[in-house]
């Protein structure tokens, strides 16, 4: 009797931990949902508060649209979706939909002129985005703009096929050789601002923020504008911005930031000692040179004992060295290497690396395809892909050196694009088929990877080149060479906007399958 009623104890006692452990999960999940809706009423709150500030400082805007959500925002400016206050009463189908940009007060006024003008001169055309209106009171200012419906780029990379990627990649283009024909160069190129709205096939290139006009190398003379260029000639300089601020937006270490970048010249100061002054000096003393002039020269006559080795040593030259200043503006995975290695002159080639950076994430299925946060560490990724060989032979066209602890012979966009799919490697066109009996391969010699894991890249065959009627993982060969093409780290040999428009993969209406 004794041992039931014990038994009949244990169950009743597990009972009660069995219901207590359910209350405290029903508690957490309640509180897990309480804390999640309060969050999310706190996000709507918040933003409720910035549209209504917003119609405060800016009541014009309130009188001609209706704001009704923010569908963006970046480090220099947040964007709402606004419609006509005239058109509340019809349906959604049939309003005119803008994109409001909200400028933050604290942006350069030669900044603001700047992207106004470049909307104003170069977009309304060409899958470039136009201005409608632009509104100013004290200091916030708004510009008015087209909107389409999109969707994330992540949301749509892997349901991309050959023929989409196609026309994306041609609308993108076409957007890129319209905006550089005017001497501007984007800067900030990435899918976030190439918006598509894939029902419509519309396709807008926006975010013109960090847009600059290509400036030539100090070594050669200016070539004239035409009169039909107001885009550059309302280009800000920097050459009579003082040092602290140049400096500032030259070069700006830290991971991620945006910066404008509005020029590229760096004009160094001049000293000039006047025979006057030393006639009125009495005594054997001599005109004594500004510090840095002094030693400057001083490094130019020294020899650094680090030269050709991967290290900075404490003396010689290198404590006196000039600081390598550069443009970096735009998103980090997208930078080309003369902006990681600090290269001043850099022109229309830099959107132009972006581009292919996009169409690779799509080829591979992979967003976003570069993941560093620091120029060192990005210029480490794209030497894993490209092959250490590649980006030290690019360097050296720049005036630059790159030592690295270890070569990588680079990766196959063809055979990395398979293996990412799921989809069988692609056969080298000189390989025969082996037959069903024929012993396993040995391990590629340079990677030391089994011959059907091997990444390493053909080198009897260009990878700019292409078979035709060739497919890969579900795309043309064409498209893999037009991607190798566009990531040439060399800017000297990366092909143009217009130049690209005509390779195979664009301007064939319709690669054959075999």
């Amino acid at each position: 009797m004794s041992r039931i009623r014990g038994i009949e104890t244990k169950i009743k006692v597990q009972k009660d931990v069995f219901q207590i452990q359910q209350g405290f999960k029903n508690g957490y999940a309640n509180a897990i949902r309480k804390k999640s809706d309060d969050d999310s009423f706190d996000k709507d709150d918040a933003e409720k508060h910035q549209i209504d500030e917003l119609l405060h400082k800016l009541p014009a805007l309130d009188q001609i649209f209706e704001v009704h959500r923010k569908i963006g925002e970046g480090t220099f400016s947040s964007v709402y979706l606004g419609s006509l206050r005239r058109h509340s009463t019809l349906p959604a189908a049939d309003r005119r939909w803008f994109a409001i940009k909200h400028l933050v007060p604290t942006a350069h006024p030669a900044r603001i002129e700047h992207e106004l003008r470049c909307l104003q001169d170069i977009g309304g055309k060409h899958n470039v985005i136009g201005v409608d209106l632009c509104l100013r009171h004290l200091d916030t200012i708004v510009f008015i703009m087209p909107y389409i419906p999109h969707r994330k780029f992540s949301e749509y990379v892997g349901e991309m096929d050959w023929e989409e990627l196609r026309r994306y990649m041609r609308a993108l283009l076409e957007a890129l050789r319209h905006v550089h024909s005017f001497g501007i160069i984007h800067r900030d190129v990435k899918p976030s601002n190439f918006l598509y709205d894939r029902d419509n096939k519309r396709y807008l290139l926006v975010d013109f923020g960090l847009a600059q006009r290509v400036c030539v190398s100090p070594d050669e003379p200016a070539a004239p504008r035409p009169a039909s260029d107001p885009a550059q000639d309302s280009a800000p300089t920097l050459a009579h911005s003082n040092k602290r601020t140049r400096d500032q937006l030259e070069d700006d270490s830290s991971p991620g930031a945006k910066r404008v970048a509005l020029d590229l010249t760096v004009e160094s100061k001049r000293v000039n000692v006047s025979t006057d002054l030393s006639k009125k000096l009495t005594g054997p003393s001599k005109v004594q040179l500004p510090k840095a002039v002094a030693l400057k020269r001083e490094a130019a006559t020294c020899a650094c004992a680090c030269a050709g080795v991967g290290g900075v040593c404490a003396g010689g030259g290198c404590a006196t060295r000039a600081v390598a200043r550069a443009p970096r503006a735009g998103t980090q995975g997208f930078r080309p290497p003369e902006v990681l290695l600090k290269w001043p002159r850099q022109s229309a080639a830099v959107d132009l690396w972006a581009a292919g950076v996009v169409l690779a994430t799509v080829l591979l299925n992979r967003y976003p395809l570069f993941r560093a946060a620091d120029d060192v560490s990005a210029l480490a990724e794209v030497t894993e892909l490209l092959g250490t060989a590649a980006v030290q032979r690019a360097a050296h066209h720049l005036g630059r050196r790159v030592v690295t602890s270890v070569r990588r012979p680079g990766m196959c966009l063809r055979k990395l694009s398979a293996h990412l799919r799921g989809a069988a490697p692609p056969r080298p066109p000189s390989a025969p088929p082996r037959p069903p009996s024929a012993p396993p391969r040995p391990p590629c010699a340079r990677c030391r990877r089994p011959a059907a894991r091997c990444l390493c890249p053909d080198e009897n065959v260009s990878a700019s080149s292409f078979e035709a009627g060739k497919w890969v993982a579900g795309f043309p060969d064409s498209a893999f060479a037009l991607a190798a093409h566009l990531l040439e780290p060399a800017p000297a040999q990366r092909p143009s906007a217009a130049a690209a428009l005509s390779h195979a993969f664009l301007a064939d209406p319709a690669p054959h399958t075999t």
